[in-house]
């Protein structure tokens, strides 16, 4: 009983400081969660996201925290597809069609060819910020570079 007691006080102190000084990022499960959600936003009907690896994070404040994520995805159609798709579809305004065909253009010059079915290896950098219904993703952030991330 009393060898297990500095343990149980280790435990118990460790658990007490890290309420106290806010020690808290998103949970694993929420990054992957979130940033799953967010990618298959961006690329709907593109693509949707199979896997996501949380590859690192870090804090920049007590509220910003970054996660730097390997995403999977597995294409639902060509890029060339997609764009016919999109010029065809009616309901679809036409300042939205040339909303989406800058994406597509920029896209076209960022993405490999690939067909419905292929997977593609995406890296993503997301901001996560703490708010008062939990953590959230702020946006997405570029490489260190300036340049965006397949």
């Amino acid at each position: 009983m009393y060898k297990s007691l500095p343990v149980l006080a280790v435990v118990w102190l460790s658990l007490l400081l890290s309420g106290c000084l806010g020690i808290t990022q998103p949970t694993e499960s929420d990054v992957e969660e979130m940033a799953k959600n967010t990618f298959n936003q961006e690329f709907a009907g593109l693509f949707l996201a199979d896997e996501v690896i949380k590859e690192n994070g870090y804090k920049q404040n007590d509220t910003h925290y970054v996660a730097e994520l390997s995403i999977k995805a597995t294409a639902q159609r060509s890029l060339d597809d997609y764009a016919r798709e999109i010029m065809k579809d009616k309901a679809t305004s036409s300042l939205d069609k040339i909303t989406r065909t800058m994406a597509i253009g920029m896209w076209k010059m960022t993405l490999p060819e690939f067909a419905a079915g292929d997977q593609l290896d995406f890296k993503r950098n997301y901001l996560f910020i703490k708010t008062d219904n939990g953590w959230m993703i702020k946006g997405r952030l570029e490489n260190d570079d300036g340049h965006e991330q397949i």
